[in-house]
C-alpha cells in the first residue's frame, strides 16, 4: 500500500461501479469514501437494510471493495445491482471467481483491478431525517430502507494485471 495510485483510480470509478465483497457475495456500489479517521485509513461504504449483503455483513468483520479498470465488467455491474444473492450465487451465474484475499478480508473478484480490503471498525445506522437538503431526502429515500454505514479500516490494498 505503499503507492496511493489505486486511490485515485479507485475514486473516478466509483461513480460507475465498483463490487462490495462479503462472503463471496458481490453487490454493485456507487457510494464509498476513503479518508483518514482515527488516525488509520479508512473506506466508508453504506449499504441498505433490505440487501441480502447487509445480512451477511452484519456478521463479518471484514468487507473487500473490488474495483474494476475502466470501461471493464459493465455487463456485470448491472447484473450484480439488480439481482441479489439471496436468490443464487451471482460468481455462478457470471461464471466470475474470488480472488484470495491477501490481507484476511473478504476475497475479491476476479478481473478487478484492486481489492481493497477492509477490517469494520464500526457500523450505525443512517439517519435518513437528519439529511439537510430535502431533495437528497425525498430521492433516496422516499420509501424508507436506510442505510447502514460501514467504517472499515483498510489493511491491504492488492493490484491485479488485467
Amino acid at each position: 500500500m505503499e503507492q496511493i495510485n489505486w486511490l485515485e483510480d479507485a475514486v473516478r470509478q466509483l461513480p460507475k461501479g465498483a463490487f462490495l465483497m462479503v462472503k463471496g457475495n458481490p453487490m454493485t456500489i456507487g457510494w464509498a469514501q476513503f479518508g483518514v479517521l482515527w488516525g488509520k485509513l479508512c473506506a466508508t461504504v453504506y449499504v441498505r437494510h433490505s440487501r441480502y449483503t447487509h445480512t451477511l455483513l452484519e456478521d463479518c468483520e471484514s468487507f473487500t471493495i473490488s474495483v474494476p479498470s475502466a470501461g471493464t465488467m459493465q455487463k456485470e455491474l448491472g447484473y450484480c445491482g439488480t439481482h441479489s444473492g439471496r436468490d443464487g450465487s451471482k460468481c455462478e451465474a457470471l461464471h466470475l471467481a474470488l480472488v484470495p484475499a491477501a490481507f484476511g478480508a473478504q476475497d475479491g473478484l476476479d478481473g478487478c483491478r484492486y481489492h481493497i480490503e477492509c477490517r469494520i471498525l464500526h457500523r450505525s445506522e443512517l439517519d435518513e431525517k437528519a439529511i439537510a437538503d430535502p431533495a437528497l431526502q425525498s430521492r433516496y429515500y422516499p420509501a424508507g430502507d436506510p442505510h447502514t454505514m460501514y467504517i472499515g479500516e483498510i489493511v491491504g490494498v492488492t493490484e491485479a494485471n488485467v
